[in-house]
């Protein structure tokens, strides 16, 4: 009878034992399976550029003749451009044989100073000229980016281009080009991004003669804001 009786515990240990080893090989089955169907995933996004651009201006007013009337406008650019961003100007009025400056309803209008032709490089000097050679021009229209009044300073400036400070000794002009073949005034280049606005100021010259038509002169003009 005991021998029996042991017969049957040492077959139902066997059977539990087999149990366990069934159950221990579907759960390795299953984390393998798991294992096998396990993937990597990538999520991709693309930035695009955002440029936003606005101006304001300070009008030359009431000129009078034979003296030198300043005008300014401020370019504002917020961009998340990290390659930077750069400004062309151009005047819709100038042609092969139309100035800037014109008078309304009339033929008359103000001599432009020589068009603006940048260096190859901001580096590199274009046809701009100091205050005084611009006196020695006539009486003229001009135009330059000036150094003070800029949040955005080097990286947009080009002191080859427009002289190393505002001073008339030092400040260079130059005549603005036509819409025909728009000209950079300025490049922020790659590593001048930041989140904030950047403020960069154009000054503008005029002289007139005194024999210069009297009335109400206009010269359209018109700025682009691009990313590099």
């Amino acid at each position: 009878m005991s021998f029996h009786s042991v017969s049957k515990s040492t077959g139902f240990v066997r059977d539990a034992v087999s149990a366990v080893l069934v159950a221990v090989l579907v759960f390795s089955s299953i984390v393998y399976a798991i294992q096998a169907n396990a993937a990597a995933v990538t999520l991709t996004a693309t930035v695009a550029t955002s440029i936003t651009f606005t101006t304001s201006s300070n009008q030359f007013g009431t000129v009078t003749p034979a003296t030198v009337a300043w005008a300014t406008t401020t370019l504002d650019v917020l961009t998340n451009s990290t390659n930077g961003w750069n400004i062309t100007l151009s005047g819709d009025n100038k042609s092969a044989v139309n100035n800037n400056l014109q008078l309304s309803g009339n033929a008359a209008s103000v001599t432009d100073q020589t068009e603006w032709i940048p260096g190859a490089a901001t580096t590199t000097g274009g046809n701009a000229v100091v205050q005084a050679s611009l006196a020695s021009s006539g009486n003229v229209l001009a135009f330059r980016v000036m150094t003070a009044s800029s949040t955005n300073g080097t990286p947009f400036i080009s002191t080859g281009w427009w002289g190393t400070s505002d001073a008339s000794g030092t400040a260079k002009w130059a005549g603005i080009a036509s819409s025909t073949v728009s000209r950079q005034i300025g490049n922020a280049t790659a590593g001048s991004y930041s989140a904030s606005n950047h403020l960069n100021t154009v000054q503008y010259y005029l002289n007139v003669s005194a024999s210069q038509p009297t009335g109400a002169y206009s010269a359209p003009l018109t700025y682009t804001a691009t990313g590099n």
